[in-house]
């Protein structure tokens, strides 16, 4: 299931965040990066080190990456499934966006808005891909809030 979250900065040094978040969460993780270009030397815990996009692969060990070439994002039978985080590095980012809701003193300042343009002179689009959505499974739920807090923001947003 991927849950794609867009920041307006830099979040290189938010993902280096993230991968040290993923380890504690799995002490023995196996972690993956790819950037499509053949990098083979990124320092996960410098975000200097990153490059303007990539994937960040995370297995909570030596079983479930196994059972990730055969059965992909599933859930293993003891647990939950692996992890992956795309990320990607934009400058001067235009698009436009409808924002859900109907329009309450909860819902937001842009709620029920429809054809919204968003501007962003920097901008990171992330997107976070698990066996399941986070409002369906409580470790999907857990990591997205690792995310979150990685990215500085926790659980407040909508």
């Amino acid at each position: 299931m991927d849950t794609p979250v867009v920041v307006p900065f830099d979040a290189r040094p938010a993902v280096a965040a993230f991968v040290d978040l993923m380890r504690r969460l799995w002490p023995s993780a196996l972690v993956g990066f790819d950037d499509g270009e053949g990098t083979t030397t990124t320092d996960l815990a410098d975000a200097t080190s990153f490059p303007a996009h990539g994937e960040l692969t995370f297995a909570r060990d030596g079983s479930m990456d196994e059972h990730w070439q055969e059965c992909g994002y599933a859930p293993m039978s003891d647990g939950p499934g692996p992890v992956a985080l795309f990320y990607e590095i934009h400058r001067s980012l235009v698009v436009q966006v409808n924002v859900a809701g109907e329009g309450g003193p909860d819902d937001g300042p842009l709620s029920g808005w429809t054809g919204v343009e968003l501007a962003l002179p920097v901008a990171t689009t992330l997107t976070l891909v698990s066996h399941a959505a986070p409002t369906e499974d409580t470790f999907c739920a857990t990591v997205l809030a690792l995310l979150r807090e990685a990215l500085g923001y926790g659980g407040g947003l909508r």
